[in-house]
């Protein structure tokens, strides 16, 4: 091993590279003089590191150093490298490989004690900032965060100008090395909440970092729960406003997803256009996403307990119609519903794993075709396969949590089965419980009503105007609860006369 207080050999690096590497075709090393007398060395991954970067940036000026410079050739190296690029100066082996496999390029001149100059040549493959497939809005910014990690923290930088704005970095994954930057406003958020993160995310032990995925599940305190508890975004204002709430990012090098902690279920709820939208109107958007979110849960469940047990409370002409609609069909109704919701779900993997071009077409032909087929042959009854249906497209209002709400909804559809709408209060009120059990990061994930949390109802189902919401949610821990100026009735404080005058 090239130790730090060893002569470096320019041959003999190259060779334990080669050797520690496995000879891979993308390491290069290019070989130059140093003010003509002194051999070096700059060595790079070229499909991490630019090439020519190298060659125009790093090696054509420094070869022009004139001869015999005075001092020692490191310091003559490093002045000249601070009019060409970032540098850093690695004093181990260890610490120049893991430079390498970041991107970067680094020079050893022969004959020099452990000394490894890290260039930053780095051009990270990666596709370029647009809107996000799963964050779209109607108004508002369409920024969306990439692959790329530096790019992603100058989205947030972009947003918040403030020196308050704080990173911590960690490398995660024994052979991923991943960059992990947890992000903070320091005069916002709650210090403990930062150390908690940090100390959990140094804790990881994995062979690799892929996605911001694999993260989150180490920061949620139960492993079995279907619920999360962390927030994801990836749209840089989502993440601004987050942090301005008190709450820590985590980003991840290589995924768009960007993590909050703590996380509300509320969240999801709020969609990023809300804030850019008037108040009455997100009021109204939020109180149909609601419904529309009960809805696909319960909606097959309270059909088939109708259909069951309460037919009695359905009206007369809607009866006669569900009768004879079912009359033919070979299955019991517990048993047509489980097949059509089944029959959709394998539809939705089919359409979301195909190709974008053919996925909507198929889920056409799927649900038109297949469906009128099926109820024409008399296998199934229409309003089965009606109720599902909107029952699946009701799912979607909230699709970060699509995959909770299509479990649920076998489990209330059993549940109705067997016990009826007994069966669907008992389960539903099962799950409120379950749900105002759960907390991570010293925040139950139902606030802000339960626990109820004064304050807070100003922007949850209904939106009050932004001058009236004055104050950082109560339900997340934040050492900074004033985030506007106004009044005790509400509204912004009225301007003293003679202009902005300080006290």
């Amino acid at each position: 091993m090239v130790s730090n207080n060893t002569k470096v050999k320019t041959a003999e690096l190259t060779k334990k590279l080669q050797d520690d590497f496995g000879a891979p075709f993308d390491l290069k090393a290019r070989e130059f003089t140093v003010a003509g007398k002194h051999p070096a060395v700059v060595y790079f991954i070229d499909t991490i590191a630019g090439g020519q970067r190298v060659s125009f940036e790093i090696l054509l000026p420094l070869v022009k150093i004139q001869p015999s410079p005075k001092g020692d050739i490191v310091d003559v190296v490093t002045k000249e490298l601070v009019h060409i690029c970032s540098f850093e100066v690695k004093e181990t082996y260890e610490d120049a490989t893991k430079e390498l496999l970041n991107g970067k390029s680094i020079m050893v001149i022969e004959g020099q004690e452990g000394v490894y100059i890290s260039l930053d040549t780095t051009i990270m493959p990666g596709r370029g900032v647009a809107e996000p497939p799963t964050n779209s809005v109607v108004m508002g910014p369409r920024e969306g965060f990439t692959e790329n990690l530096v790019m992603n923290i100058g989205l947030v930088r972009k947003r918040l100008k403030t020196p308050d704005l704080t990173f911590t970095n960690e490398i995660v994954g024994k052979y991923s090395n991943t960059n992990i930057t947890i992000m903070y406003i320091k005069s916002i958020a709650d210090q403990k909440i930062v150390d908690r993160v940090i100390e959990r995310i140094k804790s990881i032990e994995i062979d690799g970092i892929l996605d911001s995925f694999y993260v989150m599940q180490y920061l949620q305190s139960e492993a079995l729960n279907i619920f999360r508890q962390v927030g994801s975004a990836e749209k840089p204002d989502i993440i601004a406003s987050k942090l301005l709430e008190g709450r820590v990012a985590i980003f991840v090098d290589g995924s768009p997803i960007v993590l909050t902690v703590p996380y509300i279920i509320l969240e999801d709820l709020q969609a990023a256009d809300d804030y850019y939208t008037n108040n009455t109107i997100v009021t109204l958007r939020r109180v149909i996403r609601l419904f529309g979110v009960v809805l696909a849960i319960v909606l097959p469940g309270l059909y088939l307990s109708l259909q069951l047990y309460h037919y009695n409370i359905v009206p007369l002409n809607t009866l006669f119609m569900i009768t004879n609609s079912i009359e033919n069909t070979p299955f019991s109704p517990m048993m047509e519903l489980l097949i059509i919701l089944v029959l959709f779900e394998i539809m939705y993997e089919a359409s979301l794993r195909m190709p974008r071009h053919l996925g909507a077409a198929t889920s056409l032909v799927a649900a038109l075709v297949l469906g009128g087929a099926a109820v024409e042959a008399g296998l199934l009854s229409a309003p089965a396969v009606l109720v599902v249906a909107l029952a699946m497209i009701t799912m979607y209002i909230l699709p970060s949590l699509a995959p909770q709400i299509s479990l649920l909804r076998f489990a209330f559809l059993v549940a109705a089965g067997i016990l009826g709408l007994y069966g669907i209060v008992m389960l539903g009120i099962m799950l409120v419980i379950y749900l105002c059990s759960l907390e991570n990061f010293d925040t139950p994930i139902m606030a802000p009503f339960a626990p109820h949390v004064a304050g807070d109802d100003k922007d949850a189902i209904i939106m009050a105007n932004i001058k009236d919401r004055t104050k950082r949610p109560g339900s997340i821990p934040n050492c900074n609860k004033t985030r506007a100026q106004g009044t005790p009735g509400g509204g912004m404080a009225p301007r003293e006369k003679g202009g902005n005058k300080k006290s």
